[in-house]
């Protein structure tokens, strides 16, 4: 959801030190977790790089200071968005290509690549996505349907479904606990008529 790339990057860098942490304690659960923030975070940032132009824009008044001046003959330019949003943020163009092979995962196959038995790392990601396009043409589904099958099965991999209730609403301060309680009747009644409205194949 962030729009911002120095937010999405305060995460990323947030979750990969939370991640080392997480390595040198032998949590490995915790490590999994750290891991597949930082993925969706570096995802995220490329994506917002991939909005970016890429050339630089004619600035006849020299305005933006020394850093953000390209000086040609008599022409000023300004720095191109993408090159002053690398800058800005302290984003190597080597990690800037990493992060936009990852926003040029198909949404499904990063979901998987997550949701799999092995931690999963950059390379990895895109390697699966290079096979699995290769062999199989991306399905067509909506973004809305793949969020909610994503957010299910992430409910399922961290063992939601076996947690006791209890235990949850332990850890809930007064307003998330009346939050859970006014959403879940709603959630309820949603799945319920999910449920129903599949016919298998």
């Amino acid at each position: 959801e962030c729009a911002r790339i120095d937010e999405v990057k305060d995460i990323r860098d947030k979750a990969m030190a939370l991640e080392m942490y997480h390595r040198q304690a032998q949590n490995f659960e915790a490590e999994r977790e750290a891991a597949n923030v930082r993925l969706r975070a570096e995802r995220r940032v490329g994506e917002l790089l991939k909005e970016l132009a890429r050339a630089p824009t004619p600035n006849p008044n020299g305005i933006g200071g020394k850093s953000r001046k390209i000086v040609t003959s008599e022409v000023v330019t300004q720095q191109s968005q993408y090159a002053e949003a690398l800058e800005s943020n302290g984003i190597s163009r080597q990690k800037a290509h990493r992060y936009q092979r990852l926003a040029d995962v198909p949404a499904e196959v990063f979901e998987d690549a997550l949701a799999g038995p092995e931690k999963p790392t950059t390379t990895r990601v895109a390697a699966l996505a290079k096979v699995r396009v290769a062999a199989d043409p991306v399905p067509d589904f909506s973004m809305q349907a793949l969020w909610l099958w994503g957010r299910l099965r992430d409910l399922e991999n961290k063992g939601y479904f076996s947690i006791s209730p209890g235990n949850l609403f332990d850890g809930m301060t007064d307003a998330m606990a009346g939050d859970v309680q006014r959403l879940v009747p709603l959630a309820i009644g949603f799945l319920e008529t999910l449920e129903n409205a599949h016919e298998p194949a």
